[in-house]
């Protein structure tokens, strides 16, 4: 097991690996670049080489029309072949408008993620027609409150406030797809420690974001003992430096309990159901 690596202190190649995409968009980009913003777990120090992406949010000035996006699109997807880890880029640029103002739903010029990574090096993306992302107002809220600038202006200068309500429904609505079924089962750590976090979220009036391996701490210290080991087996594999291939990325290459998973999964559940109208209902937390 080891500790979450940090911007400041991750491993030279993943730093290298990161800098030279900035570098790569900076010279596409030009003076339409506003700012290239780092969040999620490699900026708040739960950034586990194995199994972690690296989470980018990009800010430009305007639109940048069909052909300058697909461009663009192809060289992140392009500059991901060369990763120095299994897990890839997770990137998405936005107008600077969008940034501030945070329209719902929200639009977006360019999306990567390894789902994507052969449709968007195929061209055939179509970057005529407004997309929007629901996942956005969860990625926007983590750069404002924790995430980190790698190039450009200050992360308050350029993000507007997103509403804790639309927060909660972007969460809720990547967790109800763990919940439904037997999902929780297809990425057991990333299931568990996602749903402990959501009922940190939903438990707390801080309206606070938290990593994976905060939720997963506030669930061996809040939820019924019964689950602790399906917890503490989530951290575990989560921390762990053990080299995965990206088949095994899912599971840690480990074998997990089905019934202890599904049976966790019942009781996030319930509990959301409790808590669901509190964290969503008044935007207050």
């Amino acid at each position: 097991m080891v500790s979450g690596q940090n911007w400041e202190s991750c491993d030279d190649d993943v730093k290298l690996f990161l800098l030279d995409l900035v570098e790569g968009l900076r010279s596409q980009l030009g003076s339409q670049l506003t700012g290239i913003y780092l969040h999620g777990s490699l900026a708040m120090g739960s950034y586990y080489r194995p199994k972690s992406d690296m989470d980018l949010i990009v800010v430009v000035k305007k639109p940048l029309g069909p052909e300058l996006a697909e461009d663009l699109g192809v060289a992140v997807a392009t500059h991901a072949i060369g990763r120095p880890s299994v897990g890839s880029i997770e990137l998405s640029v936005i107008t600077a408008e969008v940034a501030k103002k945070v329209p719902v739903p929200t639009p977006f010029e360019v999306h990567y993620s390894s789902q994507w990574h052969e449709q968007i090096l195929r061209r055939e993306i179509d970057y005529t027609k407004e997309r929007t992302d629901s996942d956005l107002l969860s990625h926007l809220t983590y750069v404002l409150q924790r995430g980190i600038c790698l190039f450009g202006k200050p992360i308050a200068e350029v993000f507007g406030a997103v509403g804790w309500e639309h927060f909660m429904a972007s969460v809720l609505a990547d967790c109800q797809w763990i919940l439904e079924g037997d999902h929780i089962l297809e990425s057991p750590y990333y299931g568990v420690l996602n749903l402990c976090r959501v009922l940190q979220l939903c438990s707390e009036d801080s309206q606070r974001v938290y990593s994976k391996d905060e939720g997963g701490e506030w669930g061996l210290a809040h939820l019924p003992r019964e689950y602790h080991p399906i917890i503490q087996q989530a951290l575990a594999v989560y921390r762990s430096a053990d080299a995965v291939t990206e088949e095994e990325r899912a599971t840690g290459g480990r074998d997990w309990d089905q019934e202890q998973l599904l049976a966790f999964s019942d009781y996030a559940r319930w509990r959301l159901e409790g808590l669901m109208e509190s964290c969503q209902g008044d935007g207050t937390g």
